[in-house]
């Protein structure tokens, strides 16, 4: 076997180390689903069904149970609503096929779930985002709930594809606060991450 064939098949078994250290990894962090490219209407609901299968066999709580299921679907739609374009195929609308990129992530520990999400976004709308995210995590569950009054009845938003009032209802369901990150990317966009946690409790 010449140099090629042994460089081939070293790459081979680094792979597939790579993937047996990342299937222990997710394990032990209790991490149901890890995904990382386009998100489309598809995506939302290849996704969304493996997760709801897997809260039935383990029995979750139902109303537990509908809380992940809504911060699933509003975190993959705001991937959406936010990422840069990283095809050629633009569209505003995800039955039309809207090709957007991102990381999306769901897990669990003893007493929450996790949902984290990553996409790189404008710096215009990253301070947006920033400013609505403050916002809410500054006020309590009776400000949250006041807070989505005015949103619904404030036109501003709709500009934003209903970003602010989508991450006011999460809060507003979830009752926790967001965690989130802005990673500069270069001098007009930054990667975005936000968790989300959902209480086990019923």
């Amino acid at each position: 076997m010449d140099n090629s064939g042994y460089e081939m098949i070293y790459g081979q078994l680094k792979h597939l180390k790579t993937i047996i250290t990342f299937k222990k990894l997710m394990t032990e962090s209790d991490i149901n689903v890890v995904y990382h490219g386009n998100v489309t209407q598809a995506t939302i609901e290849g996704v969304t069904d493996m997760i709801s299968e897997d809260l039935s066999v383990r029995n979750e709580d139902r109303k537990v149970t509908k809380r992940v299921y809504h911060v699933m679907m509003e975190s993959l739609q705001n991937i959406c609503k936010h990422a840069d374009s990283q095809s050629d195929e633009e569209s505003n609308s995800l039955e039309s096929g809207l090709v957007k990129q991102g990381i999306f992530l769901i897990g669990h520990n003893q007493n929450e779930y996790f949902i984290t999400t990553g996409n790189n976004i404008e710096i215009k709308n990253a301070v947006m985002l920033r400013d609505i995210l403050d916002k809410i995590n500054s006020l309590d569950a009776d400000g949250v709930k006041q807070m989505y009054r005015d949103a619904m009845m404030n036109s501003e938003l709709g500009d934003t594809g209903g970003a602010g009032l989508g991450f006011i209802d999460m809060a507003k369901k979830t009752g926790t606060k967001y965690e989130y990150y802005f990673e500069p990317d270069n001098e007009s966009s930054c990667f975005f991450i936000l968790t989300m946690r959902v209480s086990k409790e019923k």
